[in-house]
This record gives C-alpha cells, sequence and structure tokens, in this order.
C-alpha cells in the first residue's frame, strides 16, 4: 500500500516522502500525481512512537482499579493530539488508523504481525509507575525547600543540600539536552539596572552614582534572591528600560535610578523564554524522543518558576529551587539566564553569575509617572 505526502502534516516526512518517493496516486487519502512510497517504508521513523506510548495495562501504566476508556485511545488519536502527523484529508477519509497498521505491518509474516503493535489498542501516555524528570524537580524543590520534613540522613541530622543532590540529581540527563535552548549574547548587548534610591546633590535630585549601581559585594548581599543565595553576589538586569523600572515595583511619582550599560565579552546563557520544544518528532533519535521531552516540560516549568512573582507574603524558601538551577547552571559554564519578566509584558530579563561581564556607563533618574493596575477575582488556585 502505497500513502504519499498529502497524507501528513508533519514537514519533515512530507520531505522524506519527495526524497525518496516517485510520482503516483495515493492509496489512502486518494490523491493524483503526489510523491508516493509504501507504507513499510516509514516504519522506522514511527517506531519511536512505542517508547513514548504503550497500550493500556491496569497495574503496570495505571492504576488497577482504573477504567481503561478513562486513560486510552488507539494509537493514531494519541499521536495525532501531540503531534498533528496526519493531514485533514486522511482524517476525513478516517484512514490514519489503517496507514498506521499498515506502516508497523507491512512486510511482516503471520507470526510476525502478531508482535507487531496493535494500533487499535487503547493505548496512552500515562505511566503511574514511572517518575517524570518533571515530578522529580518538584520533589527536588520540596527537599529543598522543606529538609525538616524528609527522612534524616543520620539521627538528629538533617539532610543538606548536598546530600539531597547526591541522592536525586533529577538534572543528570537533562544537561544533554539544555543546549538546545542557550544562546550567545554578543559583546556591546545592552543592559539596564534600576534602583529604587537616589541621591541630594545641591538641594536637588540627582540619580545614584554610577559605582552604586551595579550588584553589591558579596558582604553586602544579606538576602536571598531569585538565583542568588545569601553571600553570592550576582548581577541583575533587563534588556530595557521599561523592564528594568517595573521590577523594582515602584509607585506613581517615584525616583528611581536607572542604569544603562553593555555586556563586555560574548557570552552564553540558558535563554529560558525561548521555550525548548520539538517542532517534529521525527528529527529526534530513535529511542530519545521520551527523555527529551520530558527534558522539555522540565525547561519550560523552570521559566514560569523564575518568571513567577513573589508576593510579600511569600517566603523566601520559595527562592531555593531556582537558587539550586542557577547553581547548577553557573557549573556547568553558563554565564547567566535570560528569563521572562513577571512585571512588563514581553519584558526580559538577566541574572549574570560574574558581575564583571557588564559594563555601566551611564545613569539616569527618572519619574514613574504610571503603574497600572489589572486584577481578577481569587478562585483558590495556586500559582502555576
Amino acid at each position: 500500500m502505497r500513502c504519499c505526502e498529502a497524507c501528513f502534516d508533519d514537514q519533515y516526512l512530507k520531505d522524506y516522502i519527495r526524497q525518496h518517493g516517485r510520482l503516483g496516486t495515493c492509496q489512502y487519502c486518494r490523491s493524483r500525481h503526489r510523491f508516493v512510497t509504501d507504507a513499510g517504508d516509514l516504519q522506522h521513523l514511527f517506531t519511536r512512537f512505542t517508547d513514548i506510548y504503550a497500550p493500556v495495562n491496569a497495574g503496570v501504566n495505571v492504576p488497577n482499579d482504573a477504567d481503561v476508556f478513562d486513560y486510552g485511545q488507539s494509537l493514531a488519536e494519541l499521536i495525532q493530539e501531540q503531534w498533528d502527523v496526519f493531514s485533514d484529508k486522511l482524517i476525513r477519509r478516517d484512514k490514519q488508523s489503517d496507514l498506521l497498521d499498515d506502516i508497523f505491518t507491512a512486510g511482516l509474516h503471520n507470526e510476525e504481525i502478531l508482535d507487531a503493535p496493535d494500533v487499535n489498542d487503547l493505548w496512552t501516555d500515562h505511566d503511574w509507575l514511572h517518575t517524570s524528570l518533571l515530578e522529580q524537580w518538584y520533589e527536588l524543590s520540596d527537599e529543598l525547600k522543606h529538609p525538616e520534613q524528609h527522612e534524616d540522613v543520620a539521627p538528629g541530622l538533617e539532610p543538606t543540600e548536598d546530600d539531597i543532590a547526591a541522592a536525586m540529581d533529577p538534572l543528570g540527563w537533562f544537561e544533554d539536552d539544555v543546549e538546545r535552548a542557550a544562546t550567545t549574547l554578543p559583546t556591546g548587548t545592552a543592559i539596564f539596572r534600576a534602583r529604587f534610591r537616589y541621591r541630594e546633590v545641591d538641594d536637588r535630585y540627582d540619580a545614584l552614582a554610577i559605582d552604586q549601581m551595579g550588584a553589591p559585594p558579596p558582604d553586602r548581599v544579606t538576602s536571598p534572591g531569585r538565583a542568588n543565595d545569601v553571600g553570592v553576589s550576582y548581577f541583575y538586569g533587563a534588556e530595557d528600560e521599561r523592564t528594568a523600572v517595573a521590577e523594582v515595583r515602584p509607585h506613581t511619582g517615584a525616583l528611581v535610578s536607572v542604569a544603562s550599560g553593555t555586556i563586555v565579552r560574548d557570552i552564553r546563557v540558558l535563554n529560558l523564554p525561548k521555550g525548548m520544544y520539538l517542532s517534529t518528532p521525527f528529527e529526534i533519535q530513535d529511542g530519545y524522543l521520551r527523555s527529551l521531552l520530558e527534558s522539555c516540560d522540565l525547561f519550560n516549568r523552570l521559566n514560569r518558576e523564575f518568571s513567577r512573582p513573589l508576593r510579600h507574603t511569600d517566603d523566601i524558601i520559595d527562592y531555593r529551587p531556582t537558587q539550586y538551577f542557577a547553581t547548577w547552571a553557573r557549573e556547568h559554564r553558563y554565564d547567566g539566564i535570560r528569563y521572562t519578566s513577571a512585571m512588563t509584558k514581553d519584558g526580559i530579563n538577566l541574572v549574570l553569575f560574574d558581575p564583571a561581564v557588564v559594563r555601566l556607563v551611564d545613569v539616569l533618574l527618572v519619574r514613574v509617572e504610571k503603574v497600572e493596575v489589572t486584577f481578577a477575582a481569587y478562585a483558590g488556585e495556586e500559582d502555576d
């Protein structure tokens, strides 16, 4: 049976069929004068889905008392729901499961067909016995915030951060994937930093001196930040003045000192706002798709955690997971982290581990003319 480029919406598959196929008539979507290929020729591309999906099996990948119909759907439905692989034309003819079955069984003999994936079974991407990378991160975050609630490493001793990290490091394989979302900021990249302070000079208000606008020395870091612990000095800045001012949470009429400068060398940063996504599952090496998907989930969660605005009632222990990740990034030779601002739309912040990579050149005193407030009824949900 021959399928064609018009059976699929995935660009990788379209290009593959055009490269390896020949002109003809499709036996699935009935398109004519299209590049076609035997369905079985795509088997090596589709076997990766049996790594991330499995037939529903009570007590193995869903709870024993689960209603399997609440967890399962056909393999073609699962693939389409997550990846949009099949074209509307194929789906209108309701041929996606037939095509998928032929992809897995083409060229097999009777006994071999019995071992092939049954695409009409109920399949699931859920596995209640598997702890995902994101779930491991949640567990580690809880231990970092509340070590006293977890088992002692010895009678009378609480686990240290090193004990926790050694026992369970969810970032182990993450380091092989995270470079996908790193970026280089070139020398000369503009950066801004604001402080909710000013000075009086000759009976008038003026901006702080430029030497007061950089990162504080370590001995003056007496409270933790989003990425740093007490005694650790990082440079926090923004990519535009408006975001820098908004990050100090000023009130209307407030005077704020705003420094502008540049990065003095090329630096490599983790680019959290870019996100980590896969445009197609087929460009990934077979057997590697599940771990990369889990890395994507964790990376995108980290951007939300860095961007989440902390309320005055929040505890500083909420910084511990992001501090842990910043330390991990620094130890893996990244120069900093780029993350979304919670205070301005489309605003971007930077935390740089070596303050010396920034040269501030000017300081301006500004007056905040307007602070906009939007709100909605609180429904009791926690911050995501």
